[in-house]
């Protein structure tokens, strides 16, 4: 009979024992992982409208890159600008052209810094006109200074950068679908 206690003791506390904490070990575990299991399953239901949204995406930048020009047709873009500038009423002062860095690898960048006068009425004129160009631009900086604020009709003195962007010649020697549609320079 003693022998049998001992053996239920030690079965006790060698077999029941730890079977229990490492019960209570997989519980604590259980409870640790239930709300990472409830992320996974409502990422995985919103999983579909991601796709659809990705999709769309990459056929809005496959679009936009099929639109950018091919080239930077730079004499093209200035005669724009000075027939707008002319136009409009507006003296160009100066014009300068430096790289910038593009948004993607397929995207080319050129920064066109350009200093103008006028008085209010034809600045406004210009930079509508700037604005309904045919290219692919963003406006990154706009001065605008009073050179006599005196007079009944002050000249403006503007000086903005334009970002003209085009389709990269990196793309590859033969391009792919993305760059196969043609656009307005």
């Amino acid at each position: 009979m003693a022998l049998t206690g001992l053996l239920a003791l030690l079965w006790y506390f060698f077999i029941i024992q730890p079977l229990r904490d490492e019960t209570a070990q997989v519980q604590s575990e259980i409870e640790r992982l239930i709300p990472e299991r409830d992320r996974g399953r409502q990422a995985q239901r919103a999983l579909p409208q991601l796709r659809a949204l990705i999709a769309d995406l990459q056929a809005q930048r496959l679009a936009f890159l099929r639109a950018l020009p091919r080239e930077e047709r730079l004499a093209e873009v200035l005669d724009e600008i000075l027939g707008e500038a002319q136009r409009s009423g507006v003296q160009i002062l100066s014009l300068n052209r430096s790289p910038t860095q593009a948004p993607t690898p397929e995207v080319r960048a050129v920064n066109l810094a350009l200093s103008f006068e006028g008085p209010f009425p034809e600045t406004y004129a210009f930079l509508r006109r700037l604005e309904g160009l045919s290219r692919f631009t963003t406006i990154s900086g706009l001065t605008l200074s009073v050179r006599n604020p005196g007079e009944a009709d002050p000249i403006l003195s503007t000086s903005l950068t334009l970002t003209l962007y085009m389709l990269a010649k990196e793309v590859g020697s033969s391009p792919g679908p993305e760059a196969q549609g043609g656009g307005n320079p």
